[in-house]
């Protein structure tokens, strides 16, 4: 597969997806699960290839210090509104989204609580995740599975 690229996720995910994924990439795994500075962000931008991550503002400060390796920021949370697209596309740096594709999943979750199951308020925007990044990664050249 496509083990060479080296890939960092910013916090932990669900066992099912972390899994998935070092069977498919060299990837580094957040240990703690905290949150990373703003220095360990800007390292991990300088050194992988795809960073994965939830909601760290990714602005173009940071994206100014990523290194050429950095061609894929894979979004695990909703929207990319905390992230400088603009400026990430003119660093060649791809930025997936799917917008709408889980749009009924939080909106269930968010008018019933009670009801909604941790499937679909976790595992299914993984998929959609993973699956948006790997179409992308593969359209660059970076993924060689169809």
């Amino acid at each position: 597969p496509a083990a060479h690229l080296s890939v960092v996720v910013t916090l932990r995910l669900p066992d099912v997806v972390e899994t998935r994924m070092k069977e498919l990439f060299n990837v580094e795994l957040r240990d703690p699960d905290t949150r990373m500075t703003r220095e360990e962000l800007a390292a991990a931008m300088r050194r992988d290839d795809v960073l994965v991550q939830l909601t760290d503002t990714i602005e173009a400060g940071l994206l100014l210090q990523a290194g050429d390796e950095l061609k894929l920021i894979a979004n695990y949370s909703s929207g990319i509104d905390h992230i400088d697209v603009g400026t990430a596309r003119q660093r060649g740096i791809l930025v997936p989204n799917t917008p709408g594709v889980v749009t009924d999943d939080n909106a269930d979750v968010a008018l019933k609580p009670g009801e909604a199951s941790p499937w679909t308020s976790t595992t299914l925007p993984a998929e959609v995740g993973i699956r948006s990044a790997e179409r992308s990664a593969h359209r660059a050249g970076l993924y060689p599975h169809a």
